[in-house]
């Protein structure tokens, strides 16, 4: 009778594992508040980042749109 119960719950015990490892975990979803919109000059005449659109200070031209994390 023992042996049986022994066999059972390892039984169980295997399935569960199986079971638990099998289901595949889908990454949370974050909204990335943290990522913000900067902008940038194309010609890289200046490393300044700019929080709003406009041109370069440097070489007047229109400043493009960046991502930053």
């Amino acid at each position: 009778m023992r042996k049986h119960t022994l066999i059972l719950t390892m039984y169980f015990v295997t399935l569960v594992l199986a079971v638990s490892c099998s289901q595949s975990a889908e990454p949370a979803k974050v909204e990335d508040e943290h990522i913000k919109t900067q902008y940038q000059c194309p010609m890289k005449c200046t490393e300044e980042k700019f929080d709003k659109a406009g041109q370069c200070p440097v070489c007047k031209m229109d400043l493009e749109e960046i991502s930053e994390s």
